[in-house]
């Protein structure tokens, strides 16, 4: 074998395999059986004291705390200077809004994250996804006793309001994509 045939082979083996983002050694992501890769865009860590993007502080989550559900002004002036210093957007963009990943750790509440997706969308950084751990599907049974794997799209089993038949806990399927 020549060292061109080798190189193929290297370049067709390491084609496969699926793009990761790295993770913040200080955030702990919540579990999720899903199978749709991350784009690693701009991201965003938030844990229970501050929210960064990329590696730089823009807020306080106690102080957004206080005033939930409203437009994060320091985040708002941050993707507005990522965007400037980025430069002109293609056409898939200025059609869907830029991409951003959340890194959120897995017990910050709901409120928070919502006012981080609030001013995105207002920034135009529609494509939003929020970042997990990826394990193994799990079979959840149906109204009827069968199983269908999640994030498979198998709604079968689930209940108008989108719980588990049998769950006492309350745990919805959610996707991790956000649609905006």
């Amino acid at each position: 074998m020549d060292i061109f045939t080798i190189l193929v082979f290297f370049l067709l083996m390491n084609s496969g395999e699926s793009q990761k983002i790295e993770n913040a050694k200080f955030i702990k992501l919540p579990d999720s059986a899903s199978t749709i890769s991350p784009h690693a865009d701009l991201k965003l860590f938030i844990n229970d004291e501050n929210i960064w993007l990329e590696d730089e502080i823009v807020a306080n989550v106690p102080e957004i705390a206080k005033a939930p559900e409203q437009v994060i002004s320091s985040l708002a002036e941050a993707l507005i200077a990522h965007v400037e210093k980025r430069g002109k957007l293609n056409a898939y963009e200025t059609s869907y809004g830029l991409g951003v990943t959340i890194m959120a750790q897995k017990d910050v509440p709901y409120t928070i994250l919502k006012s981080v997706m609030m001013t995105c969308a207002g920034e135009n950084f529609r494509d939003i996804s929020l970042a997990v751990n990826q394990i193994a599907g799990t079979v959840f049974p149906n109204a009827y006793g069968e199983g269908g794997e999640a994030g498979t799209g198998d709604i079968e089993g689930l209940t108008p309001q989108g719980i588990m038949p049998g769950d006492d806990t309350g745990t919805a399927i959610t996707s991790e994509k956000v649609e905006g």
